[in-house]
């Protein structure tokens, strides 16, 4: 909605991390965009993506590779450095909660 988006690519995904540690990768990185406007990033959107990297880093760590998540919050708009700050704060609150939920152990992330 109002030209947000989520990461795809999930599917499969341990079959290739399974591949990518027997390749000798010992970590992996994945990125979710969210946009900041007057009224985005959306709830919705906040939460699909956290859950996204959540499920990401489940999969990464079920196959030994040391999952990296990125929630890349995009800094182009004329929002104030407020707004900044607050999307911010939900959007990493959000993911870590989707850490914690998919009992992603945080400590090897």
């Amino acid at each position: 909605t109002n030209g947000e988006t989520t990461t795809q690519g999930l599917d499969g995904l341990s079959e290739r991390c399974a591949q990518y540690k027997k390749d000798g990768a010992d970590f992996a990185k994945w990125r979710c965009v969210l946009k900041i406007g007057e009224h985005t990033p959306s709830s919705l959107a906040i939460m699909e993506n956290a859950n996204v990297l959540a499920r990401y880093a489940s999969i990464c760590q079920q196959n030994g590779i040391v999952p990296i998540v990125e929630p890349e919050i995009l800094p182009d708009g004329d929002h104030d450095l407020k707004r900044c700050q607050y999307v911010t704060e939900k959007v990493l609150a959000a993911v870590y909660k989707a850490l914690s939920d998919h009992h992603i152990y945080l400590e090897g992330t």
